[in-house]
C-alpha cells in the first residue's frame, strides 16, 4: 500500500511540472513616431510553418484567415487583404503581418482531467511568431512570440482563438501608437 502511495505522489509531481505552461516571449520594437500614424491597409499572407517540428497542416492559413476576420469585425482598416502583393495607392499606409507557426504542443487529457481547467494545464498550445512591418519604409514595428492555449472544445478553430486574439491586440497597439 505504501509503495502505491509513493508512486501516486511521484506521478502527480511529474504531471504538475510536465504540464506547466511555457513562457510567453514578447519583444516589441519602438519605431519612430512617424511610423505610428493610422494604417489604412493590412496585408495578411498565409503564415509560414516551421520545418523544425510538426505543426498542424492547416495552421498557417486558418490563423491568418481568423486574424483577417477579426480585424474585419472591428472595422478599423479600409482594406484587409489576405495576400502580400496588394497594390495600394501611394498615399495609403500599409501594414504587413508576417507570421510563422513555430511550434505545437499536444495536449494531455489526463492533465486536463486532474487539474480541471486550472490555468489551462494540459491543453494543447500553438506557438506563433509575428512580425509587423511598415510596408512603405520596411521598418519592423513589432516582433512578437505568442504561445496560445486551446479554448474548449480544443479542436478545429478553437485551438487558435487565443493566439488570434493576441495577434489582433498587437496589431491594435501598433496601429494606435501604443507599445
Amino acid at each position: 500500500m505504501a509503495r502505491y502511495l509513493y508512486i501516486c505522489v511521484i506521478l502527480n509531481f511529474l504531471l504538475l511540472f510536465g504540464c506547466a505552461k511555457g513562457p510567453t516571449n514578447v519583444n516589441v520594437f519602438k519605431a519612430p513616431e512617424a511610423a505610428y500614424s493610422s494604417y489604412e491597409v493590412v496585408l495578411i499572407p498565409d503564415f509560414r510553418k516551421t520545418d523544425l517540428e510538426w505543426v498542424p497542416y492547416d495552421s498557417g492559413t486558418v490563423i491568418a484567415d481568423m486574424v483577417a476576420e477579426e480585424l474585419r469585425t472591428q472595422d478599423k482598416f479600409k482594406v484587409i487583404s489576405r495576400t502580400d502583393d496588394f497594390e495600394s495607392s501611394g498615399d495609403q499606409k500599409t501594414l504587413l503581418v508576417d507570421g510563422i507557426v513555430s511550434g505545437y504542443t499536444r495536449g494531455c487529457k489526463y492533465c486536463e482531467y486532474i487539474f480541471q481547467g486550472f490555468d489551462d494545464k494540459g491543453k494543447m498550445s500553438v506557438q506563433v511568431r509575428v512580425t509587423l512591418v511598415d510596408e512603405t519604409t520596411g521598418e519592423i514595428l513589432a516582433d512578437v512570440g505568442i504561445d496560445g492555449r486551446a479554448k474548449p472544445p480544443g479542436t478545429g478553430k478553437s485551438k487558435y482563438v487565443r493566439v488570434v486574439d493576441e495577434i489582433v491586440k498587437v496589431i491594435d497597439a501598433v496601429n494606435s501608437g501604443k507599445s
